[in-house]
């Protein structure tokens, strides 16, 4: 009996950024058929496809779509489900994640005859949250990444080699590993970057004996042989040098290869499977795979203009599910509404992407817009937007684009203080001007601006929350800790170059000040290198909060960096010991970490091409930040402009006190990363 299983997930997607439309036939020819010769040949592989994808070669080939059917009922092949599209779940809502999945279902139902127990989580991208999505879709088993689980969570390392259970918030799912470093060994095998030899003793320094271990053979894209997307030249005869290759594992008596579901199904019960793990940490709760470059931000705020494509996907989510909340739109228009944002919500748009889907996007999303404001408007369900608190806008030269807000308040720790918080009574402010200073207290705000810094926020103070400033700005000196030699600012703006040239707005301003019956607004306009920056504080009289807006006038601003509403905690405002980090990154609930005795540092440039290496989905749009007895949010509506919150954090000293900062993205760069505001 072979004590080392193979198992192997082959990702097909006609999706794919760089593939154009006319290569679709080929592509399936090539690529996806000789993948089921294989399975005819007895390998047993994995097959993976979203409903997408399935229904474009279904209408392309429909002999194909039958063959894979017919070799899933004989058990000669197995298909591993993802759902509609392939889009990125931690970064989008998660009612559209739920649509998602039960449209994916609903189209392998219709063309396979029945729904897969096991999902490839898309991009290989995971959160907390989502065991409990795809539980409630049905699905056993989730196929996640190994290497960046186990990066921070140092699991036994022979938990490798079996399927385990990774907890979400209130279920928990199987899951079964795939591996960065093996799919990438076996590419460079069949691209004959490494000699067969070298990769059969890769495989077999995974043989212990006579031990029974599962592992990984390959879980990753289909069209990487025989094809290479993007590229006018195509290789030939990978698929069949990937028999050869296959033939000679098979002949090895301590290798098996079997279909994903068998090594489920082999080791219930055994010592070192289904042990119940976290597969995100405080480090990285939105997890992705392959080497640190690949990361959420990819999707978020890097690639062809993946900030405004997210913009007008939450904008349409908001006006489906009004229109579902109305009540009066049909069963079918709904269905239809949904499958087409979950389409476009997907993460090749988001790349590489090719001018043709970028058109595809353009064009859809256009259709999708008009179809549901105009019934918005024929149901009288176009109300107006709830008032947010935060706001970024961003000029196309003269023209105005779309905006971003989000909303800064603060409130005792617990959901049931912030729901109970009443507002207080309404009096004239108290504003005062000193040097280089303007202090404005309204009874809920005690706010200090720094005027020669941009107006950038020098110390917030709610006065019925905590008597200590909360957010603010940490001079030069306050750590004693060379690393952290640089003073901290709140409220600003850092735009770094894809040539590393750094543009702030930390210049001497003269603020407007008006005060109204509700709140005091400080304004201020700022010249910059890359244009023209109109900042305003709202302080509120009522409630505990700080409105924050930005409007920036660019003139080609190309792919570079560029993160705003930028809040440093100050730490003598929190307690260390029960300082914690929550928010939700498309799942159904709320995730929160604790950051003692962790760091992060999602800020942080991976190399000189990739400047940062992660972010927070915060799907619902906020951000808390908290201990045991006080709390603050910054909240932002995503419709109106796209962000994504990133997280540095760490302890300093023997962790008697620490550093904490939030930023806002709005563009990053990586290899996917073509423009922004151009």
């Amino acid at each position: 009996m072979p004590s080392l299983k193979l198992y192997s997930v082959f990702h097909c997607n006609l999706a794919f950024s760089s593939i154009p439309e006319a290569d679709y036939r080929s592509v399936i020819e090539r690529c996806y058929r000789p993948i089921l010769r294989l399975c005819e040949a007895g390998h047993p592989l994995g097959i993976e496809m979203s409903a997408w994808t399935l229904k474009a070669a279904n209408a392309i080939d429909p002999a194909f779509v039958e063959r894979l059917k017919r070799l899933w009922d004989e058990g000669r092949c197995e298909f591993i489900g993802s759902g509609y599209s392939q889009a990125i779940f931690p970064l989008i809502p998660a009612e559209v994640n739920r649509w998602n999945l039960e449209a994916g279902n609903r189209w392998y139902e219709r063309l396979l005859g029945r729904r897969p127990g096991i999902a490839l989580v898309n991009e290989q991208t995971y959160s907390r949250g989502l065991p409990d999505i795809y539980r409630e879709a049905g699905y056993e088993t989730i196929i996640m990444d190994w290497d960046n689980s186990f990066q921070h969570n140092r699991y036994p390392r022979e938990y490798k080699y079996y399927p385990q259970r990774a907890i979400g918030i209130k279920g928990e799912i199987n899951v079964l590993w795939s591996h960065s470093i093996a799919f990438q060994k076996f590419q460079r095998c069949i691209h004959r970057e490494i000699t067969t030899e070298e990769y059969l003793d890769y495989l077999s320094s995974h043989i212990d004996g006579g031990e029974q271990r599962a592992f990984g053979l390959y879980t990753n894209d289909a069209e990487v042989f025989d094809y290479r997307p993007g590229q006018d030249v195509a290789p030939s005869n990978e698929y069949a040098f990937m028999a050869e290759l296959l033939g000679k594992i098979a002949s090895n008596a301590d290798i098996g290869i079997a279909p994903p579901s068998a090594v489920i199904e082999g080791f219930k019960g055994h010592a070192n499977a289904f042990n119940r793990i976290s597969l995100e940490s405080v480090e990285t709760p939105v997890v992705c795979k392959k080497q640190e470059k690949y990361n959420p931000a990819r999707w978020a705020v890097a690639g062809r203009d993946s900030v405004h494509l997210n913009s007008e996907c939450y904008r349409a989510y908001d006006n489906i599910r009004r229109l579902a909340e109305g009540g009066s739109v049909d069963e079918e228009a709904m269905r239809v509404f949904k499958e087409t944002l979950c389409d476009l919500w997907g993460s090749d748009f988001r790349t590489n992407t090719i001018d043709e889907k970028f058109l595809y996007f353009q064009n859809r999303m256009g259709w999708l817009t008009i179809e549901t404001e105009r019934l918005l408007e024929k149901l009288s369900l176009n109300k107006h937007r709830k008032n947010n608190k935060l706001e970024i806008n961003i000029d196309k030269g003269c023209e105005l684009l779309k905006s971003f807000a989000a909303t800064l308040s603060a409130h005792p720790a617990g959901r049931a203080a912030r729901e109970s918080a009443g507002a207080a009574d309404v009096n004239s402010a108290v504003i005062k001007r000193g040097v280089h200073t303007l202090s404005v207290s309204t009874g809920q705000v005690d706010i200090e601006f720094l005027t020669n810094k941009g107006c950038a926020i020098r110390s917030a103070v709610f006065p019925a929350v905590s008597k200590r400033p909360l957010i603010g700005t940490l001079a030069h000196g306050y750590y004693d800790d060379i690393s952290l030699g640089a003073d901290f600012f709140t409220g600003h703006l850092i735009h770094v170059a894809r040539d590393g040239r750094k543009t702030t707005d930390m210049r001497d301003v003269e603020p407007v000040v008006t005060e109204t019956s509700e709140s005091v607004i400080v304004a201020v306009r700022i010249p910059l290198d890359i244009g023209t920056l109109w900042k305003s504080y709202e302080v509120f009289k009522a409630t505990p909060e700080i409105r924050v807006s930005y409007r920036l006038k660019v003139n080609g601003l190309l792919a570079s960096s560029l993160r705003l509403g930028i809040f440093t905690v100050m730490p003598e405002g929190f307690d260390i010991d029960s300082l914690w980090i929550e928010t939700v990154n498309g799942g159904l609930d709320v995730e929160r970490f604790y950051l003692k005795g962790h760091e992060i540092s999602h800020d942080e440039p991976v190399s000189q091409s990739v400047s940062a290496s992660s972010c927070l989905g915060a799907t619902e749009g906020w951000v808390r930040i908290g201990d045991a007895s006080r709390a603050i949010e910054f909240s932002s509506d995503k419709s109106r402009l796209f962000s994504v919150p990133m997280v540095r954090f760490m302890g300093v000293g023997p962790e008697e006190t620490f550093f904490l900062r939030l930023y806002h993205s709005l563009g990053e760069v990586d290899d996917t990363a073509w423009s922004s505001f151009s």
